[in-house]
């Protein structure tokens, strides 16, 4: 899997995202029901971070996913407003690293509903709980989080 992640994210194999999309469909099955959410929300990338990528590999997971479960996925309500330093050091330096990076762009289309937060890998939970903390903010009714893998 750490494989798998590292050829997505780094070296440019935007096709497993499919295959790994298609994973955490079938897998959600034995977590959780994805029906209890409204809408599917990438994580975002810097905006320069995404132009050198080429893409966003959350929101590459969260279309498979989306279409997997019948669930729309919005990838512009969520916007990375500061660029970040690559996440490392322990759990405080990740969420110092991340506080105040993450803004909502359109908060209309969060008011009382149910997100479902789409990653890739959740490290500390310092991203996903900036996160959802600008989306809860926002008025959004609950905030869940699904992530292809956890590092221990």
């Amino acid at each position: 899997m750490r494989q798998a992640i590292l050829l997505l994210k780094y070296g440019g194999r935007r096709t497993l995202a499919r295959h790994l999309g298609r994973l955490m469909v079938e897998g959600a099955g034995r977590l959780f029901d994805p029906r209890q959410f409204d809408l599917l929300i990438p994580v975002p990338l810097h905006p320069k971070r995404e132009r050198a990528r080429g893409f966003n590999q959350a929101a590459l997971l969260a279309k498979e996913i989306g279409t997997g479960w019948g669930l729309c996925v919005d990838h512009r309500v969520l916007q990375r407003v500061r660029a970040t330093e690559a996440q490392s050091g322990g759990r405080r330096e990740r969420e110092e690293n991340v506080k105040g990076a993450f803004a909502v762009t359109r908060s209309e289309r969060v008011k009382g509903m149910r997100l479902l937060l789409i990653d890739d890998v959740f490290t500390t939970g310092a991203t996903a709980g900036e996160c959802a903390k600008v989306l809860l903010a926002a008025g959004a009714a609950e905030v869940g989080v699904y992530t292809l893998a956890r590092v221990e």
